[in-house]
């Protein structure tokens, strides 16, 4: 939604859905003020979705960090060299 405002301020990561909706229902819960029932139940329900979205791109680091990193690592370069071992070995035993 920032780039096409033209916001985006490049190489912030994009945020997620959810946190962007609990932002506008925080902002459209406070312009109806805390006399309207709907008003507070929006502006709960925004502060409530916003931890969820902070607590979903935790999730995602934690997830990015100890298991898809680690994962690319053994496909890209610990995979290669087991090949090229195995390849060397298989040579030399020919030899």
């Amino acid at each position: 939604m920032s780039k096409v405002r033209g916001q985006n301020k490049g190489g912030t990561k994009p945020q997620q859905p959810v946190g962007f909706l609990g932002e506008v229902m925080l902002k459209n819960g406070r312009e109806l003020g805390e006399d309207s029932t709907f008003g507070t139940a929006m502006v709960k329900m925004g502060e409530s979705l916003r931890q969820l979205s902070e607590v979903k791109d935790a999730f995602d680091l934690n997830v990015r960090q100890n298991f898809l990193d680690p994962l690319d690592h053994l496909e890209n370069k610990d995979l290669k060299e087991i090949n090229h071992h195995r390849k060397k070995l298989q040579g030399r035993r020919l030899d």
